[in-house]
């Protein structure tokens, strides 16, 4: 627990342990009803958990609507093991049988009240309507999926969706990037062998974020959205040895945004939602940064914001942050696909020093995360600006005039 930052979060607040949080555990059967959780596995009362599959539903274990599996005894473990997991407090696991959960949830997008899904499986290839399927239920209803990329080869769907968390294995096994479609997948590591047991540490890691967030009075609907909480995942993320990117592919084709840390993400959501100092148009365009303005208070810090751009008319939100300390910037921006929607608008990051000079940028034209990292910072004042890139409609990267996005960002780490 350690190297992905819950031993740190559990000294700094030993009642974040998921309390409060509905979460789904979806598994793939290696034989016919066999994808359930004892939950003795996990040191869990049998209350804790509801099983579903096609033969029906069932609070008791055993039960006649499936059987044990041990892919989903060590799943559990990771992911709320009352000894080993990283959220032991959930409120309630829904346990489904994978081809079953997404007929009878994804495709006809039932509304669960399930916050948080564990998909520690993959369908075993890519497939543009399986993903479409992932990408309208996290657009219309804000969950957090986490889903394996894959144990080599290509990421494989549904954890190559737009919308969901792709995760990879540190240290272990694991399907690299980009997609098919050329976009920056894994979105994030955690370390294990295999990605079904490095996904449960990060589905965990969410639930935490999300009982947090709750207690953020009038900003918890914003705080426990599931862009703020992969913006916050990806953000708190540490960086591993050759881990790189550029200004059109955001995150590593291997790690992601990097290595889970659920304190360094705990923490940027703890300062608190702030937005931007300003919000201007500019032309086609250039981003010209805000010459003058107020500065936000906090070096690390989240929002949860609209855009707006209009026809040669591109959006620009700015935030401006002064530091005395010196360390990398961090910065992440997410967004997702719109519901039914076949493309995404285009938004683009761009940080800048106290001098407007351009210090990195994030402006991949396919992928609806944008990451910057830089290293090297002294103190003085920054700025980050979020561009919603002005396009006409029936053009890529414009889909609708407004965007709501998730920014989260760290000056000092």
């Amino acid at each position: 627990m350690d190297i992905i930052g819950v031993t740190a979060l559990t000294a700094l607040d030993p009642t974040l342990t998921g309390s409060g949080v509905v979460a789904t555990q979806v598994e793939a059967a290696p034989a016919v009803g066999q994808y359930e959780v004892d939950p003795g596995s996990p040191g869990q009362p049998v209350s804790l958990f509801t099983y579903w599959s096609a033969p029906g539903t069932s609070g008791a274990f055993p039960n006649t609507v499936g059987s044990e599996s041990g892919h989903a005894d060590q799943v559990a473990e990771a992911f709320y093991g009352e000894n080993t997991g990283v959220s032991p407090g959930l409120q309630h696991v829904g346990n489904y049988e994978m081809t079953f959960f997404y007929s009878r949830v994804i495709q006809t997008l039932d509304p669960l009240t399930a916050i948080v899904f564990n998909q520690s499986f993959e369908f075993g290839s890519h497939n543009t309507i399986q993903d479409q399927a992932y990408d309208d239920y996290i657009a219309q209803w804000h969950t957090v999926v986490a889903s394996g990329v894959g144990n080599g080869g290509a990421v494989l769907t549904p954890a190559d969706c737009y919308n969901g968390v792709g995760v990879g294995a540190y240290g272990g096994t694991s399907s690299v990037g980009p997609t098919a479609d050329g976009r920056c997948k894994p979105d994030i590591t955690a370390p294990a062998g295999v990605t079904s047991f490095s996904t449960p540490l990060v589905s965990g890691a969410a639930a935490l974020l999300i009982q947090g967030g709750r207690r953020m009075g009038v900003d918890a609907t914003a705080a426990i959205d599931s862009r703020t909480v992969k913006a916050l995942l990806l953000n708190g993320a540490v960086k591993p040895s050759g881990w790189t990117h550029s200004s059109t592919a955001p995150l590593d084709p291997n790690f992601g945004a990097g290595i889970l840390n659920v304190f360094n993400s705990y923490v940027e959501l703890g300062e608190g939602r702030v937005g931007p100092v300003a919000m201007t148009f500019s032309g086609p365009t250039g981003h010209p940064a805000l010459a003058r303005g107020p500065v936000i208070a906090t070096v690390k810090g989240w929002d949860f914001h609209s855009i707006r751009s209009g026809t040669g008319t591109q959006g620009v939100n700015h935030y401006r942050i002064a530091t005395s300390g010196t360390g990398a910037l961090i910065a992440t921006l997410v967004w997702n696909k719109g519901y039914q929607k076949t493309g995404i608008n285009r938004l683009a990051l761009y940080a800048y020093d106290g001098s407007r000079h351009l210090l990195a940028s994030s402006a991949s034209r396919v992928d609806n995360v944008q990451h910057i990292y830089v290293t090297g910072l002294g103190a003085g004042t920054y700025e980050l600006e979020v561009v919603k890139v002005a396009e006409s409609p029936g053009v890529a990267g414009f889909v609708s005039r407004r965007e709501d996005y998730a920014l989260a960002w760290d000056f000092e780490r």
